[in-house]
Parts: structure tokens; sequence; C-alpha cells
């Protein structure tokens, strides 16, 4: 169909879905958590935050629920972490013992 010049594709929603999971797969293909450069990574999702920081997922998701935790960006249903804001709410726990003060 054509209309002043555009062309519009009409197709059903089930016509859609298996070409908008084909081009989700495909974009999800090209990055991965598991690069090699995950030190320079800004965001990190919470699999990333569990194996750098040793943070387990589920203790993400319980904070997150309970409001608590860290800081966190939301990108549509995906929750992501800033590196430096989980460095800052790592160290603010940070307790000072007698013995570190001799």
């Amino acid at each position: 169909m054509e209309i002043e010049g555009r062309t519009i594709i009409l197709s059903t929603p089930e016509e859609l879905l298996p070409l908008i999971t084909q081009a989700v797969r495909t974009a999800e293909q090209g990055k991965t958590t598991d690069a090699p450069d995950l030190p320079g990574k800004k965001l990190l999702a919470p699999k990333d935050v569990e194996r750098e920081f040793g943070i387990h997922q589920k203790t993400l998701a319980y904070w997150h629920m309970e409001g608590v935790g860290p800081v966190y960006t939301n990108f549509g249903r995906r929750v992501f972490y800033e590196r430096a804001v989980l460095e800052e709410y790592i160290a603010s726990g940070r307790v000072q013992t007698s013995e570190s003060i001799k």
C-alpha cells in the first residue's frame, strides 16, 4: 500500500512476533557480558555485579524489592548498576576496627 509516496506495510502481530524475536536475539548476540573488558564497563547487569563484586543476583533483587541497596538504572525491564555507585555503596559500609586504627 502506498500513501503520499510512503510505503505502508500491513502485518499482523502473529507475523511480526518471529521477526521481532529474531531481531532481539541477533542484537543480544552482538553484546556479551563475558567480554574481557568487563572492568571498563560503566553499567553492570546483576550477573556482572555478582561476578565482579560477589553480591549475589538474588540479593540485588531482594534489595531492589525492599527499596534498599545501591541505586540502579532501569532500561525497560532490565536493571543496571553503575560501577562507581557500587564502589561507593560498598565503601559506605566499611567499618573501621580498633586493629586498623593502630
